[in-house]
């Protein structure tokens, strides 16, 4: 008796067991349908937008109900068939009923942009190029690697154009770029300004003195007032002069005969390497001060003096690159500086000038291509005489009654570029400017008057020629195009 009452007992709890986790089961479904699958899977049905899908339901439809009428419409054609219309981008749900009322399914419902029309679109006009697109709470994702610039932005319009169409009253879908470029987009410019400047000068400057004195005055003919005796106009400071002194006549010649010559000689080579499509710069001077008036007093701007580029580099499709440059070498110059005085005091600020030579444009050539985007060859002449009246016109005598200044300069300026292709390489075994000096010791200095030396097993090279190392110094997974290094004497 004891026996089949404990039997019955423990068949009874198995059987509790077994409802309770039915009921379980059943409140885990009920609450899965109630917000609909949350699975990490997304298992969402996806309309593209004012377009439409059929849907074919398992069991058989009494009444649907759409979450948010707005983005998704949806009609029963048939008993086990749905005909879904995408209205508006984003998400929502419907939930199934058949005829006893019960709640059958529930389905999350996205409402995309037209991501297969855009697809084909994409592989037709950039074919092989890596890029995904998707549609997120109403935008438009693409992502992706190209390998130029100017393809990702061709993707980016033709995206933009598909997310434009998709906009419905006030929605406003966007474009979200998470491309990226791949390749050797890395563009190093090479400039070179190369000027040679000649001058030559003659100068010929009369001073001469005729004049009589008498005890009660001094009359007589002068042109230049520098050159003649202390006591009577001033100090003789000239290459050639004489003076003859007889009674009451005095006859005083000076002139200052010179010849000048010069020569001016500028080359810049400043290298540059920035990023296809970005912008970058490059000063190697200094910064000068410029006096400002202000509502308080005067203040001090400083403005940059020196060799300076700024560029920016596309890479296009067809392997050439675009170069958007500006070219500047400037220097000091007290040719036209001005001298700025305080007020109620002695001291003077002098501002100097700056000499320029600059260029701005836009060219187009292939890897390790150059171009002259500007030069300039000047010649000019300034000639002018000062003479006195009548005199001055008298055959050889009239020299001694007139001055005469001739200049001439000559100017010959040429700019040139070349873009370079490279990528980031290993610096072992490169040449860099510093290597090989030795400084010398106290003794050395101070008895045998060396001074610092660079001392190198190779001969000095163009900053910009190829080298002759050996290219194993490159490893295989990258590196410049060609190798480059810096040596001085």
């Amino acid at each position: 008796m004891n026996i089949s009452s404990h039997f019955y007992e423990y068949e009874s709890k198995q059987w509790t067991l077994i409802v309770l986790i039915f009921i379980f089961n059943l409140t885990l479904v009920s609450t899965a349908f109630a917000g609909g699958p949350t699975a990490l899977d997304d298992d969402s049905v996806r309309i593209p937008i004012f377009k439409s899908k059929n849907l074919q339901m398992d069991k058989a439809i009494h009444r649907v109900s759409v979450g948010n009428p707005d983005i998704a419409d949806i009609l029963i054609l048939r008993s086990r068939e749905l005909y879904i219309v995408g209205k508006k981008l984003g998400t929502t749900n419907m939930m199934v009923w058949d005829k006893d009322d019960n709640l059958v399914d529930v389905q999350n419902l996205e409402v995309t942009h037209d991501l297969n029309s855009l697809r084909k679109r994409l592989y037709k006009y950039l074919p092989n190029e890596d890029i995904g697109v998707e549609t997120s709470q109403g935008q438009l994702v693409i992502s992706g690697q190209t390998s130029s610039l100017m393809k990702m932005n061709t993707a980016v319009e033709i995206a933009q154009g598909y997310a434009t169409a998709a906009n419905v009253d006030e929605s406003n879908s966007t474009v979200v770029n998470m491309m990226s470029v791949g390749g050797g987009q890395q563009v190093m410019l090479e400039v070179t300004v190369a000027e040679v400047s000649t001058d030559i000068g003659r100068n010929l400057d009369g001073n001469t003195v005729l004049g009589l004195s008498g005890s009660d005055g001094f009359a007589g003919i002068g042109t230049g007032t520098g050159n003649v005796p202390a006591n009577i106009l001033g100090s003789i400071d000239t290459n050639i002069f004489a003076r003859y002194l007889t009674g009451d006549m005095l006859f005083s010649v000076a002139f200052d005969v010179a010849k000048s010559k010069g020569l001016t000689k500028i080359l810049a080579e400043p290298n540059l390497t920035a990023l296809s499509g970005q912008s970058a710069e490059f000063l190697s001077g200094g910064e000068y001060p410029v006096p400002v008036s202000t509502d308080d007093g005067i203040s001090i701007e400083y403005r940059d003096f020196g060799v300076g580029v700024s560029f920016v580099p596309t890479v296009l499709d067809s392997g050439k690159i675009n170069l958007n440059l500006k070219v500047l070498v400037s220097e000091l110059s007290s040719t036209n500086s001005i001298a700025i005085s305080a007020i109620e005091t002695n001291t003077s600020t002098i501002t100097p000038s700056l000499t320029k030579r600059t260029t701005a444009t836009t060219v187009e050539l292939g890897d390790g291509q150059t171009i002259v985007i500007g030069g300039l060859l000047s010649d000019s002449l300034r000639e002018s005489i000062s003479k006195f009246p009548g005199l001055g016109d008298i055959p050889i005598l009239g020299q001694l009654f007139s001055s005469q200044e001739y200049i001439s300069g000559q100017t010959e300026l040429v700019i040139m570029v070349t873009p370079r292709l490279v990528r980031p390489f290993n610096k072992d075994g490169m040449i860099l400017p510093t290597d090989g000096f030795v400084p010398v010791s106290d003794m050395e200095f101070y008895l045998l008057g060396k001074m610092t030396q660079q001392e190198l097993d190779s001969d000095t090279k163009n900053p910009n020629a190829t080298s002759d190392t050996s290219t194993n110094i490159v490893p295989n997974s990258g590196g410049t195009e060609q190798q480059y290094g810096h040596t001085l004497n």
